[in-house]
């Protein structure tokens, strides 16, 4: 068995074009060759419930092989997978070359149940480029991913294959990969992909669309040390915002701007959170461009939720009234706008070029990383840090929360960030709490920040539809309409704030 350690990024057909001619490449010898891989699957597509992926590959007349993989991408489009891969016939599978012996046995009793799914063609142009530290090859690949649906009417369909995969032949870091990436990407909009050509097919053989991925856990070890646990929380949401980029960019489903959003808010407060033991620099230098990104794509956010939940419920109540009809119309027009601002800065080289360099700081093995000096880590055992922290965003909410009876819409605003900051550090330090006491704790928190974001969301309306009036004013209906839902949230999140203030926390 090998392990791939590979950065997949993917540009446009007309930058793959001129990639050839780039210094970087100047003098180097490239090796051409066609690339035609068919991938299989059972019926009930098996291998891909279980994260593998099975292609024979056709190179040139008669060089056929057989690869099994394993594992998917990673943060900034590193990907690190098992692979087995020996020569073979057309349709012959030796699963023996399977080294562990429960995926062996696993593709064994499905040997007789494989089907083509999907297939990909394309041409390859690498080079080799080798340094004291590693040696990496550089491969631009062109060409389709095609399939036949399975769903509804069956036709073939398929989608251009452009991208630059640079994979580690010798070397121990994944340095080098990022570092020529990096070099490359002051000539060429390199986006770090992690949607592999296997899971391309797949989409394309089902006809769907992937759904808006919301946060996965965060697999922090119980021994691992502070700074490797934001690296594994900051990766997580990498993942969580690219895996919405594609939906927020097509503008069919809000949703997907929401989850990228919420990626990036998580990310910020995982900076807030760890900052101890993070390198002031590394902050500084990545902090503020992530905060204005988020705020990009907060507008979009904030017009979907006007229309959604303020003025949706006010034509339920008053059909064919004509100043909520006048608003839904002109918030309609503003959302389109902001949608738009929203997919044109996933669209912006500045933002590839920010996930290729946040990427390759998060994931540096050799200096400067992103950790303050050993000697100046105060916290080393990571369940203390947790509770430190945890204690450190708890005081600040409960310091807000007890404010409550002269609260203006501003000071709640505050307390619903930092209500906000405390769940998001719980759920990144989720494996190394108690279990027992912990749920009914994310609960209580889970219903406060629900009610302080609705009443949020009321003083956010009532500023936006006077931005959509000329004169700055809404009608008595709106109103007393706005006016009357920020009363009662406004009692509600007093009664959700005293269960708060009187709850035990669980880290304590």
């Amino acid at each position: 068995m090998s392990r791939e350690i590979e950065l997949k990024l993917r540009l446009s057909p007309a930058q793959g074009r001129r990639l050839s001619l780039s210094p970087r490449l100047a003098g180097l010898v490239a090796e051409k060759k066609q690339l035609f891989n068919t991938y299989y699957d059972t019926p009930g597509l098996d291998l891909r419930a279980r994260g593998i992926a099975l292609r024979l590959r056709r190179q040139g007349a008669n060089d056929w092989r057989m690869t099994v993989k394993g594992g998917d991408a990673g943060a900034g489009g590193l990907a690190q997978r098992r692979e087995w891969e020996a020569p073979t016939a057309p349709g012959c599978f030796d699963f023996g070359i399977v080294g562990d012996p429960e995926l062996r046995a696993f593709l064994e009793v499905r040997r007789a149940d494989l089907l083509p799914v999907f297939t990909t063609d394309f041409s390859r142009t690498a080079w080799r480029l080798t340094s004291p530290e590693a040696t990496v090859e550089l491969a631009l690949d062109r060409g389709w991913v095609q399939a036949t649906t399975v769903s509804g009417e069956r036709r073939d369909v398929r989608e251009t294959i452009c991208e630059v995969e640079i994979e580690l032949l010798q070397g121990q870091s994944s340095d080098a990969l990022f570092d020529l990436a990096i070099d490359l990407a002051a000539e060429f909009q390199l986006h770090p992909e992690i949607v592999s050509k296997a899971e391309r097919g797949y989409a394309l053989a089902a006809g769907a669309v992937a759904p808006p991925m919301r946060a996965a856990a965060v697999g922090i070890g119980r021994e691992m040390a502070p700074v490797d646990a934001f690296r594994a929380v900051a990766a997580a949401c990498l993942v969580h915002l690219q895996r919405n980029e594609a939906g927020a960019i097509a503008g069919q489903d809000p949703e997907y701007v929401h989850q990228a959003r919420v990626a990036i808010r998580r990310l910020r407060s995982a900076f807030r959170i760890f900052e101890p033991v993070l390198s002031p620099d590394f902050v500084a230098t990545y902090l503020p461009r992530w905060k204005r990104l988020g705020e990009q794509l907060g507008r979009a956010r904030d017009w979907d939720v006007l229309l959604a939940e303020t003025l949706a419920p006010l034509e339920a109540a008053f059909p064919g009234h004509t100043e909520v009809a006048f608003l839904r119309e002109a918030a309609q027009a503003r959302r389109v706008a902001a949608d738009s601002s929203a997919a044109g800065a996933l669209k912006r080289v500045e933002y590839s070029r920010l996930l290729l360099a946040f990427s390759a700081a998060l994931l540096r093995q050799s200096g400067p990383t992103i950790g303050v000096s050993p000697a100046s880590e105060t916290v080393a055992k990571p369940r203390r840090f947790a509770a430190d922290r945890l204690q450190r965003q708890w005081k600040k909410a409960v310091a807000l929360a007890r404010q409550r009876e002269h609260a203006s819409a501003e000071r709640r605003h505050r307390l619903r960030i930092e209500l906000k900051k405390l769940r998001y550090a719980l759920d990144f330090f989720l494996p190394l709490l108690p279990r027992a006491e912990l749920s009914r704790y994310q609960s209580l928190l889970s219903r406060l920040q629900e009610t302080a974001g609705a009443y949020h969301d009321q003083v956010m309306a009532r500023r936006l539809v006077a931005e959509l009036r000329p004169d700055g004013t809404a009608d008595s209906l709106v109103s007393g309409w706005l006016a009357g839902r920020m009363q009662l949230l406004a009692g509600l999140l007093d009664a959700e704030i005293k269960r708060f203030l009187n709850a035990a926390p669980p880290w304590r």
